[in-house]
């Protein structure tokens, strides 16, 4: 067990739900480490009961799912602040944490320290939205900066919110994600370098619009132009799966779904390479875990967040942009990688590391209200 930096804590996590994403799993992946570092930690949702197959282990949680509106959410996670004596707040994800600021605002200093972790690019999903989202955002762009400290899941997000939500630099910290809890002391995937045998194109997202999945079928298309034979095969499942189907089958394309799988990276086959065509990710756990396996990955580069996900020409290439010319360019450079030497930049995003960097967080917020 790795030395505590701060004394134990009584922590309040809110969050939407504790499964269905990567901000849900990285929450109860934290959670689950300041536990077995001596925290007291509970949590509440805000749109879903807390599935208790999907709780940490000495986590109580709470859920105030049944209030109706914002503002009666923010109302009944002010009341939680003093059920669970916490002396720390943190939110994940924008609903959540409009809630949670909005609550310590009601409690007028009374409350705990609040802590909020954006993980996504807003702007960049800003185009096309509904009028919904973009009053969450009008909102966030006006409470983010109220929060006591703010966590970036990458640091394209975090210069966003300095920029973008008025966000002051000094309390806004970059915390790698905990990526690699999934993989263990998972073996490397046996590969063959190199195109001779062909390349399955491996597509570990939901099948929605922001995932852009359709660019795989493209990529495939034009790698078979060029005489690469290519294939599709998904893990996620989706809305977008039945035109998914109808484009491969137009463009002659192998295409297999297998669905929702979580140890996706156990599946892989010798001439994998994992694809990634996102417009906009925060992130990009998958990259990382594709990595942590030894295979390499092909992401655009203006979707940003992945450039701290991939490190080019070592773990995986970014492609120049989301044209099926350059994401094929960019799959047969990636096609010849080792993805060897990268054992320190992997454990960057461990449980262990990701937890000391967040209690180092904990312990920062906590100094600076002593000396207030």
């Amino acid at each position: 067990m790795t030395e505590n930096p701060t004394p134990p804590l009584s922590l309040l996590f809110v969050v939407p739900s504790l499964h269905g994403g990567g901000a849900e799993f990285v929450a109860r992946t934290w959670m689950g480490w300041l536990v077995e570092q001596g925290h007291t930690v509970s949590v509440v949702t805000t749109a879903k009961v807390a599935d208790e197959a999907h709780l940490p282990a000495g986590v109580a949680a709470y859920t105030v799912r049944t209030a109706k509106g914002h503002l009666a959410k923010a109302r009944a996670v002010q009341d939680l602040f003093e059920v669970t004596g916490a002396d720390l707040a943190v939110g994940l994800q924008a609903h959540a944490n409009l809630v949670l600021i909005t609550a310590a605002m009601l409690a007028r200093g009374a409350g705990p320290r609040v802590i909020i972790s954006e993980r996504n690019l807003v702007s960049l999903g800003l185009p096309g939205s509904s009028r919904a989202h973009r009053a969450k955002v009008w909102m966030a762009r006006r409470l983010y900066s109220r929060a006591d400290h703010v966590i970036a899941i990458s640091h394209p997000v975090g210069g966003e919110l300095v920029a973008g939500f008025g966000v002051r630099g000094d309390r806004m910290t970059v915390v790698a994600n905990p990526a690699t809890a999934k993989i263990g002391g998972r073996e490397r995937v046996p590969r063959e370098t190199g195109i001779e045998n062909g390349v399955q194109l491996v597509l570990p997202c939901r099948l929605v619009e922001q995932k852009r999945p359709e660019l795989a079928i493209a990529t495939a298309a034009e790698l078979t132009r060029r005489g690469i034979r290519a294939e599709v095969v998904s893990f996620g499942g989706g809305p977008l799966l039945d035109s998914m189907v109808a484009a491969a089958s137009a463009s002659g394309v192998t295409f297999v779904n297998h669905g929702w799988v979580e140890d996706w990276f156990a599946h892989f086959d010798e001439n994998a390479v994992v694809l990634l065509p996102s417009v906009r990710e925060g992130f990009g756990n998958v990259l990382v875990e594709a990595a942590a396996v030894g295979v390499p990955s092909v992401a655009v580069s203006g979707a940003l967040g992945v450039a701290d996900a991939i490190v080019p020409g070592i773990t995986g290439e970014l492609a120049l942009t989301e044209h099926p010319a350059d994401l094929a360019d960019a799959v047969i450079r990636a096609s010849k990688l080792e993805v060897t030497g990268i054992d320190a930049w992997l454990d960057r995003f461990s449980v262990e590391s990701s937890g000391r960097d967040l209690s180092r967080v904990f312990g920062l917020v906590l100094d600076r209200a002593d000396a207030a």
